[in-house]
């Protein structure tokens, strides 16, 4: 069909019936990103906004803390690799793989380390009904989602708008791909809210504050370590925000919400 999607033969089973259908699904492939030459991490996602989902990684991982420690890069679309060439300390690649750890879900290594806290939670003040039409417009956009079912989305929001827009097979990579956007365009993610569809784990949480992120909203839920990092590193989560309803599990009493 095209590079997003495929078509394959099933068989359905509905209300006793089994027929033969034709079913869209997604298309996963493998896309590598390497450092100064040598490989350093490869993704199974979908074939759309890599360069984005590679500057939102490195970022997102702490690999890179300023675009000027970025020298070159070269993308390939048909080999489907991106190569940095980037002037930043050894230790920090290995760092990402001494303190690497599985992730909630997706089976991929991530960064466990942070470094700084924050002291008090940021001055925001977001209206709710804002939370709950985003959120809506969130899943409209998701034509991907809404033909294979397959795939999770990501916004960022500033001054009340979706700025950036991202689907992919893990939800990891759709935060990448927005925050990677965002970089790209040198705009200031700490003035920006993160929109998911995915649960909210302690990796999408470090990413956040990694770059500055200071509200995650999602239509699922946090766990319990998602929670205390947003406690310590004084980051606003927000969960479940759907319909009419969402909870507030971090800076609850901190007046975050318009009156």
């Amino acid at each position: 069909m095209d590079n997003l999607k495929s078509l394959v033969e099933i068989e359905n089973y509905y209300d006793g019936k089994i027929e033969l259908k034709t079913d869209v699904i997604v298309r996963e492939k493998t896309f590598t990103i390497f450092i100064n030459k040598k490989r350093f991490l490869a993704f199974a996602l979908i074939r759309e906004n890599l360069p984005e989902l590679a500057f939102g990684f490195l970022f997102s991982e702490g690999i890179i803390k300023d675009k000027k420690e970025i020298i070159s890069y070269n993308f390939s679309f048909e080999e489907m690799y991106i190569n940095f060439d980037l002037k930043i300390p050894d230790k920090r690649i290995q760092n990402f793989f001494e303190t690497g750890e599985k992730t909630s879900g997706c089976g991929s290594t991530l960064s466990s380390s942070i470094i700084g806290k924050k002291y008090e939670f940021p001055e925001i003040k977001i209206d709710p009904q804002n939370i709950l039409q985003l959120m809506k417009k969130m899943n409209e956009y998701s034509r991907l989602f809404k033909e294979t079912g397959g795939v999770h989305s990501a916004c960022l929001v500033q001054n009340d708008k979706i700025i950036s827009y991202a689907d992919d097979i893990g939800r990891h990579n759709a935060v990448d791909k927005v925050f990677g956007m965002a970089i790209i365009q040198n705009i200031d993610l700490t003035k920006c809210f993160l929109l998911t569809s995915g649960r909210i784990s302690s990796e999408i949480v470090k990413k956040c504050i990694r770059v500055g992120i200071p509200v995650v909203i999602s239509r699922s839920a946090p766990t319990s370590e998602a929670i205390r990092l947003g406690w310590d590193y004084k980051t606003f989560i927000i969960g479940f925000a759907r319909g009419k309803r969402f909870n507030i599990y971090t800076g609850v009493d901190r007046n975050l919400f318009r009156k």
